[in-house]
């Protein structure tokens, strides 16, 4: 889950929620703050602590952008004053907290070991509260018509294609043409994580990821694009 940094507020107020989704859309990018899913149509403005419960419909610090499918998900599962259940990608390191096999996001168990019970709770309960690892299971009929999955497999063939090309590229001219092409293809598709796991031995083009992605925040990575704790987080 790629950790963000929106800033302070752009506005003092707003009349309805739905007018911040320009603002974050600036600052953060049109992807999805909990699976990484780029939304090119219906990405929804998501109240943190949920609206209905008391949270605040139009606070600049209550409000991410989310997909349909992490949005109904979520639904009303925090409530005003449960921002502690979960971890938060505008709070956290929430990179640290998952990693990947093949296309499916998992707990990083590895890491999590090394923090406290309450915040691998967290990370736990945030990973099953979206479903975050969902695919649907061969010859078992779902209600759920999430297609998170799909799009990720996507991208995951795409960035192992152009990791491929760049490991055998030679030539420096072609391979500077070769990044900037990788960058633009991992903008349009989406799922920061994935790129970044595929690139995992590749600093050149993880820093560029990282300041490719609008609103990536820079000091939960080193100078060769590998997480780290976030100042003031939990991770």
């Amino acid at each position: 889950m790629r950790p963000i940094y929106k800033g302070d507020s752009p506005y003092k107020t707003i009349e309805n929620y739905q007018d911040a989704e320009p603002y974050l859309e600036k600052r953060i990018g049109r992807y999805c703050a909990f699976c990484e899913m780029r939304v090119n149509n219906s990405l929804a403005v998501e109240h943190k602590e949920s609206k209905n419960s008391g949270g605040d419909p139009t606070a600049w610090n209550n409000l991410l952008l989310a997909c349909t499918y992490c949005n109904s998900r979520k639904g009303e599962k925090i409530k005003k004053g449960d921002l502690d259940k979960w971890i938060w990608p505008d709070q956290d390191n929430t990179f640290l907290a998952f990693t990947y096999e093949d296309a499916i996001p998992k707990l990083n168990d590895a890491y999590l070991k090394t923090v406290s019970d309450d915040v691998r709770i967290c990370a736990k309960t945030v990973f099953e509260d979206l479903a975050l690892d969902y695919r649907p299971v061969e010859g078992k009929k779902s209600k759920y018509k999430d297609k998170r999955w799909l799009s990720r497999y996507q991208a995951l063939d795409v960035a192992k294609e152009a990791k491929d090309t760049w490991e055998i590229c030679q030539d420096k001219n072609v391979k500077e043409h070769l990044k900037k092409n990788i960058i633009d293809m991992a903008i349009g598709y989406g799922f920061f994580s994935v790129w970044m796991m595929v690139f995992e031995n590749e600093p050149e083009i993880r820093q560029e990821l990282i300041w490719a992605f609008p609103g990536t925040c820079k000091s939960c990575f080193d100078e060769n694009g590998n997480a780290q704790k976030r100042e003031g987080g939990r991770i």
